[in-house]
């Protein structure tokens, strides 16, 4: 019971730390009020998901393939916990060419990268571990509708890493647009028009990749808590009422007192 206890705190910390943090980063990157507000945000919310990470351990201690899973992910979680603050030094940073950054602003900008890869390996990790957990409780269901979703983030996780490449490099696909196919660029209008709409198509991929991974923590910690306090009777084996019971019968009584014959009806 503690174990299980551990495990449902984690999975809930879990399930409200992604959005946290989804919400976070991107109010960080395009909303220039939350400036005000430092790194504090962004440091809470990563925390959150360490927090979360680490309650899982405490579940299955025994399991080695299990508890390797868990320690990955919270690495991940504790990588993004001590990056997250270049997430928002890096807004303050003027737009310059790679070579007008001087060392410190290149070290904020390759932080920065690596705060993005080590978040998309933790959602990668995070959905191996929830496989796991699925295989080790005893419910079918629940480990067929794992395997789907955690199939369907993988095949998502290819065009986020397509639209979160052609962000970076804008300028040069609307140039090539511009000379293979005139029309869509006229429509698009322009590089920063086409780089606003690949940032929103990453905010849109990555939303719906957290949010069938918190589906799937969802349903885990209801099937864990329904093995626990399920409220249904045990079945019991009802008795045959054809069964033929036997009957002793009483033996004559050696003083002559009157005996109940073995063919009395009363037996009946």
């Amino acid at each position: 019971m503690p174990s299980l206890r551990q495990l449902v705190r984690g999975l809930e910390l879990l399930f409200w730390a992604l959005p946290f943090v989804l919400l976070v980063c991107v109010q960080e990157m395009l909303s220039p009020e939350w400036e005000s507000w430092g790194a504090m945000p962004l440091l809470l919310s990563t925390a959150l998901l360490w927090l979360g990470a680490s309650r899982l351990r405490y579940f299955k201690p025994e399991e080695y393939i299990w508890q390797s899973a868990v320690k990955i992910t919270e690495v991940l979680a504790l990588l993004m916990v001590g990056l997250s603050p270049f997430l928002h030094w890096i807004q303050i940073l003027p737009e310059l060419s790679a070579s007008g950054y001087t060392v410190g602003q290149k070290h904020i900008i390759y932080s920065t990268i690596i705060f993005c890869t080590a978040s998309i390996m933790f959602l990668l990790n995070l959905n191996h571990v929830l496989t796991r957990l699925g295989a080790m409780l005893p419910d079918p269901i629940l480990r067929a509708d794992i395997k789907l979703f955690v199939t369907l983030n993988f095949i998502l996780f290819l065009p986020l890493l397509v639209a979160m490449w052609c962000c970076r490099l804008s300028d040069g696909l609307f140039g090539v647009l511009q000379h293979q196919a005139p029309g869509m660029a006229e429509s698009i209008g322009s590089p920063a028009s086409l780089e606003h709409f690949m940032k929103a198509s990453v905010i849109w991929i990555a939303t719906l990749i957290i949010a069938t991974t918190m589906a799937m923590m969802w349903k885990t910690r209801e099937s864990v808590l329904n093995g626990v306090f399920s409220l249904e009777p045990v079945p019991v084996a009802e008795e045959d009422d054809d069964e033929t019971r036997i009957i002793p019968l009483e033996e004559p009584d050696t003083k002559g007192e009157s005996a109940v014959k073995p063919g009395d009806p009363s037996l009946n």
